[in-house]
């Protein structure tokens, strides 16, 4: 683990964490120089901004159900690429509740998320602005999930 200390002095914490994306968008959107980069943000910073959006929950609330036991992954014969980078921990802790309350993969809601902010995908309003909060803080994350066996049905619920 790498121990990083924030302006106000508390501790937090960046291990290496791996994404995939599909090949088109990574050529699309990303570029090394030496870090893999969005535009002028690193990797690690941009994801920050996409779990700190106030709008995330509205952005998720656009993801269907998945209707499946296990984790919805990303569609095969995209060529994905994988992406090595460090983010805060809190922020890709943040993405695994996100992940278990939906039942989709991490790669697959970080990608949805992208291609929320970069316009190619529009929501019910026409869109959403890119919404960058100076500073940093992560909200706390609830992510419930039952299991009725006698049904087979599954329930995943998420509050931020």
């Amino acid at each position: 683990m790498n121990e990083q200390t924030r302006v106000d002095g508390e501790p937090y914490y960046r291990t290496r964490s791996t994404l995939l994306i599909p090949e088109s968008y990574f050529k699309r959107y990303f570029w090394r120089s030496p870090y893999i980069k969005i535009g002028h943000w690193a990797l690690a910073s941009y994801f920050a901004g996409l779990m700190d959006d106030p709008q995330l929950e509205y952005k998720l609330g656009f993801l269907e159900r998945t209707g499946r036991w296990k984790k919805q992954y990303q569609e095969e014969g995209q060529n994905l690429v994988r992406v090595n980078f460090y983010p805060d921990d809190r922020d890709w802790g943040r993405l695994s509740a996100i992940a278990n309350a939906t039942g989709y993969s991490r790669c697959y809601i970080f990608v949805y998320l992208l291609l929320i902010a970069m316009g190619v995908i529009s929501l019910q309003d026409g869109g959403t602005q890119r919404s960058w909060v100076k500073g940093h803080w992560n909200p706390v994350v609830f992510c419930s999930i039952s299991v009725d066996a006698a049904t087979r049905t599954l329930t995943r619920i998420l509050q931020t």
